[in-house]
């Protein structure tokens, strides 16, 4: 062990900082975005994958529950899907006629973040069936229910935390392992820095989604394929299974891994058809074959997903034209490592025209840059026609997992120019240093939702109150959670539904409530329908924000006369 952390120090210290960097910003984020509370609640809820305004379920689980997991659940099926498909559409429609907003207590809302209870803890196959309820593969989603068991019965954001974290630090270990097989191991250290302490990476550690697993996935795919090139192609039992369990893992992680990994299996097979060996050829396909139906039958639902579902790839809605989205991406880029995007391409161009010039003479390098370069661009322009359309700032999660391959891309740009290995090392890391303080100083990361605090301290100083959230009941309210689980109870409504709040029975044991409204939501006019149609006239302002959260808080109060 000593000998290890005498060897490797300048890493360790390295990773030491990057640390300390993560743990600051962490520090520092106060809300989160629907789609992390989705993290939590998805991975360990009984009932559902999202919490519902009406009751504990959608109406497809209340069917299951209901008529299939009662008695023989064999016979069931058969009665249900196979001889009575009519029986089993009409009663699901019954039972989402019947949805009704209904007030949800702090335990309601504490146990959709939470594992708690014997039956949650062991349930990991729910996790998998929340998963396939919704478009996305379950590894990511066993990860944080294992964690939360580790947190159990509590809620933390430094749950998912950890996980990013560790695979943020085993990207930085992979990146090492990268230039070394790249024969750059004296850009290691400096690709780390520039890459590890870069907005791009803050970014993907802070945001409680898969995308740090899956640039993990990614980097460690990019690793062995390195191994193909080294073997000549010769790839034997042991190298086939190292590729198929990384593919795997990278497919059950995230679905966007299947474009990059098409991108390097095109690279690799045209190299391979090079060789003019059809006995490679075939090996390398059959291979293939056989471990993407290897990730099929551990998860079917991917089927579905990827070509069936809202988000599969004959889906795209494009509001904006695409090279508008492309332009959006790349600038991303620039935003990512603190630095003007042009100052990128050029280092990346410049690159390509050495490599190209001095392919010869470099062999197997020139092989490297091709498969670092060659499916990062498909990856880029596939997405930008296949992701879906989000605010700017969640634009960035779709490339997250390449930013990386760029910072690599970058530091080899520069050694290109400089002849002597020590100097390379020193001017690298002397830039990637000054570059990373530089972004730090002038620049955040997304995600940290800092104004959140706020509503968090006003959910506080009125806890005995009841509160009614105005805004999206599908899926977006989810960002309310740590509101709903603080408030005496939460009725949550859409805009068309305010006329719940008439002769409300528990609102008429109340004085006042709080009322948030989403700004989309038109917070004047569903403010003035309360005023106009119930006793609470009196209103009080409480929170009027405009930034990521964007929400309008109010006290209101009971008065006979409207004010």
């Amino acid at each position: 062990m000593k000998d290890f952390v005498i060897k490797n120090y300048k890493y360790i210290l390295v990773i030491l900082a990057v640390s300390v960097v993560l743990f600051y910003f962490i520090g520092q984020k106060k809300g989160f975005h629907e789609d992390e509370i989705f993290s939590y609640g998805s991975s360990s809820y009984f009932y559902d994958n999202v919490f519902r305004p009406y009751g504990i379920e959608d109406s497809t689980g209340e069917f299951v529950r209901s008529n299939i997991l009662k008695g023989n659940i064999i016979k069931n099926l058969k009665y249900y899907l196979i001889d009575h498909r009519d029986e089993m559409d009409n009663l699901i429609e019954e039972y989402k006629a019947a949805h009704k907003p209904v007030w949800r207590s702090p335990d309601d809302a504490r146990d959709y973040l939470t594992v708690s209870g014997w039956k949650e803890v062991i349930n990991y196959p729910l996790t998998y069936y929340n998963q396939a309820k919704d478009v996305h593969p379950p590894l990511f989603y066993f990860a944080v229910h294992t964690m939360q068991i580790l947190f159990y019965n509590s809620f933390s954001k430094y749950i998912i935390f950890v996980i990013n974290l560790c695979f943020g630090i085993a990207s930085l270990v992979e990146i090492k392992h990268l230039m070394e097989k790249m024969g750059k191991e004296h850009l290691s250290i400096p690709t780390m820095i520039l890459y590890g302490s870069s907005m791009g990476a803050i970014s993907t550690v802070i945001f409680q989604r898969m995308y740090m697993m899956l640039t993990f996935s990614i980097l460690m795919f990019i690793s062995v394929n390195f191994d193909i090139i080294k073997a000549d192609y010769e790839i034997d039992k042991k190298s086939w299974l190292k590729l198929g369990w990384i593919t795997i893992l990278g497919f059950l992680t995230q679905y966007y891994f299947c474009i990059f990994a098409a991108g390097m299996a095109l690279v690799v097979f045209v190299q391979v058809c090079r060789k003019r060996d059809k006995k490679k050829i075939l090996s390398y396909i059959l291979n293939y074959f056989k471990i993407a139906l290897i990730g099929i039958i551990l998860y079917p639902m991917a089927i579905n997903h990827v070509f069936f579902s809202y988000r599969g790839v004959g889906v795209s809605v494009m509001h904006k034209g695409y090279f508008e989205k492309l332009i959006d991406y790349i600038a991303l880029v620039g935003y990512s490592f603190s630095i003007p995007v042009f100052v990128i391409g050029i280092l990346v161009a410049s690159m390509i025209v050495f490599v190209c010039i001095k392919r010869k003479e470099l062999n197997d390098f020139s092989k490297y840059i091709v498969m670092l370069i060659v499916p990062t661009v498909i990856y880029i322009l596939i997405v930008v026609k296949t992701a879906p359309e989000v605010e700017y700032v969640h634009t960035l999660r779709y490339i997250m997992c390449v930013l990386p391959i760029i910072a690599i891309l970058m530091t080899l740009a520069i050694d290109f120019f400089i002849k002597n290995k020590k100097v390379a090392s020193i001017a690298t890391t002397v830039l990637a240093i000054g570059i990373s303080i530089y972004g730090l100083i002038t620049s955040m990361p997304y995600f940290l939702y800092k104004g959140y605090n706020e509503y968090l301290k006003i959910a506080e100083e009125n806890k005995n109150d009841r509160f009614v959230y105005v805004g999206d009941t599908v899926f977006n309210h989810i960002q309310s959670m740590q509101e709903f689980a603080i408030y005496k109870e939460s009725l949550i409504l859409d805009g068309n539904q305010i006329d719940y709040l008439i002769d409300n029975e528990k609102l008429e044991q109340e004085d006042e409530f709080i009322l948030s409204i989403k700004r989309y939501k038109d917070d004047d006019a569903i403010l003035k329908e309360i005023v106009d149609k119930t006793e609470f006239k009196g209103v009080e302002l409480l929170l009027d924000d405009d930034g990521e959260v964007g929400c309008v808080i109010y006290r209101m109060k009971r008065l006979k006369n409207e004010i």
